[in-house]
């Protein structure tokens, strides 16, 4: 199982977040899709009274990844294939589905929406 983890840990908002852009250029025979948790805490209260399991997507310990598959919902598979952009919210919770052959490639870089009246930024 691959690592599961944000990219940025704080409350979800409807008018600013972090976002991925994802450009697959080769990816194994089997295996090797995203996997997207169905979560996203937009309440501080919410974000606060999750802290402990939360602060586990922040860390490559094998015993809090553990943790995390056994107390988030199952996530939601999303198949990739050379030439596909997926753009995500790095906000929630993510990882790459291991794979036993073959190679995975992408290109990735972050967007930034930090407002309506103000430009998408793009990230290295």
């Amino acid at each position: 199982d691959g690592f599961v983890h944000v990219d940025e840990l704080a409350p979800l908002r409807a008018d600013r977040g972090l976002f991925s852009a994802n450009v697959y250029l080769a990816t194994p025979p089997s295996g090797g899709h995203l996997e997207l948790w169905p979560v996203g805490f937009r309440s501080r209260w919410a974000f606060y009274a999750n802290a402990p399991t939360l602060s586990a997507l922040t860390v490559q310990d094998p015993d809090a990844q553990r943790r995390l598959r056994h107390r988030l919902p199952a996530p939601l598979p999303v198949a990739v294939h050379p030439g596909d952009l997926v753009l995500l919210c790095v906000q929630r919770p993510h990882a790459v589905a291991g794979f036993d052959a073959g190679v995975r490639v992408s290109l990735q870089s972050f967007l930034t929406h930090d407002g309506h009246a103000r430009p998408l930024v793009l990230e290295n």
